[in-house]
């Protein structure tokens, strides 16, 4: 009863964000992955993300809080978040909006942009 759709790579990132807020769930289930922007940006759109506890992955993602981890290689596992977040509107909604916030406060651009700055004015200060 669930309906999956292949999309081909699209470079329009208007377009990408319509595909990630049209999505009910994204899932990336990765076998290894240090710091998926793909993540990030399903986040951003307000879908929650199901995802693999790899890398960098626990890091983007608050378990129970702003998306579900699974353990890597354990398909009942995922499978079983996959089904919890499609058979329950309220936790997808609540979910979703709590990512899109988290998303915002901790990656938007300006704060990027910033902590960038910060960091190239403490290496130029003190190279060494």
């Amino acid at each position: 009863r669930v309906q999956v759709l292949g999309v081909p790579y699209v470079d329009d990132v208007g377009r990408v964000a319509e595909y990630y807020r049209a999505a009910d769930i994204y899932v990336h289930a990765a076998c290894a992955d240090t710091f998926p922007l793909a993540v990030l940006e399903a986040m951003a759109c307000g879908t929650p993300v199901v995802a693999t506890e790899v890398g960098g992955i626990p890091e983007q993602i608050n378990d129970g809080q702003t998306g579900l981890l699974v353990p890597l290689g354990d398909h009942v596992a995922l499978a079983d978040a996959m089904a919890r977040l499609l058979d329950d509107e309220q936790m997808r909604m609540r979910l979703g909006k709590a990512a899109a916030a988290y998303a915002s406060q901790h990656y938007s651009l300006r704060r990027v942009t910033d902590e960038y700055s910060r960091w190239y004015e403490t290496l130029a200060a003190d190279p060494c």
